[in-house]
């Protein structure tokens, strides 16, 4: 199954591409292992081709989640996010399309779990690349192949 969370690459207010889930969890785990290894911070973000300040960036917002630190790393691997994308999806399609639920209960289980530090819990008009309305419909088109 593919994700439907984002399908093209957003940019921030300066141009600059935004990077791809996937691809951030893989770098970042490349910045780990390097890191473990001795390496510095320069010559990683040299290493791998991400702005320093970038891999600064992902650091800090890793260090900071208030959640197991085993956790956090599996959410920002890339079969954690895999994982994340289907459950966010499959809770939709089950909640929202089958259920009587709507999206602000989506949200709702998402912040009360504790999976909001990883997918946002915006049901509105919100930021791309991603709010609950966006996957809602991109399930609903998706449901006739379901079943």
């Amino acid at each position: 199954m593919g994700t439907v969370i984002q399908d093209q690459q957003q940019r921030n207010r300066e141009g600059q591409p935004r990077w791809d889930r996937c691809e951030r969890a893989d770098l970042f785990e490349q910045y780990r292992e390097l890191r473990t290894q001795g390496v510095s911070e320069p010559q990683s973000a040299k290493d791998l081709k991400v702005p320093r300040t970038t891999l600064q960036a992902w650091r800090l917002w890793h260090d900071t989640l208030d959640i197991c630190p085993p956790v956090a790393d599996f959410f920002q691997s890339g079969p954690g996010l895999a994982f994340l994308h289907r459950l966010v999806i499959a809770f939709h399609l089950v909640c929202v399309e089958v259920g009587a639920c709507g999206i602000r209960l989506v949200c709702l289980f998402l912040n009360l779990t504790g999976l909001n530090r990883f997918v946002a819990a915006s049901y509105g008009g919100g930021v791309p690349p991603f709010t609950h309305g966006v996957c809602n419909r991109a399930v609903r088109l998706i449901m006739p192949a379901v079943g």
